[in-house]
């Protein structure tokens, strides 16, 4: 779990700091990062699945990268500059819903079998998920709002990843397995 979460961090890091830094937060800008930071999970996933041994760990691994292979895929379909404003917007505020939101409960799920120290990391995890989900679903955003909730979304989780990656407890935890 610890390689995977340090990978997630940094592409979440770089995806952030993408967008903080970018003087356009159009909708394709949104729609080509959450296309990247899709792709990066998926296909990292994918090695990790492959380098991995351990059938337990290899099970938990499926769930997101189903979904970031489904997600990344719908913004290649979904992200043309087809239809209208309001139609593009609406399906990456709901693309971005259905990616954080099914990681989220993938976490929520993962975390009834971990570790004391991992438990509440995963579940701290979800929450952030869940609420950021739910934000881009139910939220009346526009592009600009939403690619910059999906930055910050970005940037809060990955420093909460790499907090996690970093205390002593989990190190020690890492150290001792």
């Amino acid at each position: 779990m610890r390689i995977t979460n340090i990978f997630r961090a940094c592409v979440f890091a770089v995806a952030a700091a993408f967008l903080i830094f970018v003087q356009d937060h159009s909708l394709a800008i949104g729609v080509a990062v959450l296309q990247f930071v899709a792709s990066a999970l998926a296909f990292s996933s994918l090695l990790f699945l492959r380098i991995t041994k351990n059938t337990d760990s290899n099970l938990k691994k499926l769930t997101p990268i189903a979904v970031s292979v489904v997600v990344a895929a719908s913004t290649v379909m979904f992200g043309s500059d087809a239809g209208s404003a309001e139609s593009r917007l609406a399906i990456f505020k709901l693309l971005l819903a259905i990616f954080v939101i099914s990681l989220a409960v993938t976490e929520l799920v993962h975390s009834r079998n971990a570790k004391d120290g991992d438990r509440q990391e995963l579940r701290i995890s979800a929450a952030i998920g869940i609420l950021a989900g739910v934000t881009f679903y139910l939220a009346p955003l526009d592009s600009l709002n939403a690619v910059g909730f999906f930055s910050a979304y970005l940037a809060i989780s990955a420093v909460q990843l790499a907090v996690w990656e970093a205390s002593p407890k989990t190190r020690k935890q890492n150290s001792n397995a």
